[in-house]
């Protein structure tokens, strides 16, 4: 599915609808020291490493890889990124 931002005009169009100027405007009654509060995030991960992280924590659990299966004829899993998928 192909993302399609919606145009200046649209915006203004869908604001003027539902009576205000601005997007900030739909934000008034949000005290402003809540709006944007300083958020203690950790560095972000590429998608190899939360797939390896998230690997590590449902290591926890049984799953198919603690078996042997024999199925594939030697095709073995290997890391393709998801972007992959969308290219080819």
């Amino acid at each position: 599915m192909s993302y399609t931002p919606h145009t200046d005009l649209e915006r203004q169009q869908m604001l003027a609808t539902i009576g205000v100027t601005t997007i900030e405007d739909l934000f008034e009654a949000v005290p402003s020291s809540h709006r944007f509060p300083k958020l203690d995030l950790p560095k972000p991960l590429s998608e190899m490493e939360v797939t390896a992280e998230l690997s590590a924590l449902a290591d926890a659990n049984e799953h198919a890889a603690d078996f042997a299966i024999f199925r594939g004829a030697g095709s073995y899993h290997h890391f393709i990124p998801s972007a992959i998928s969308h290219l080819v």
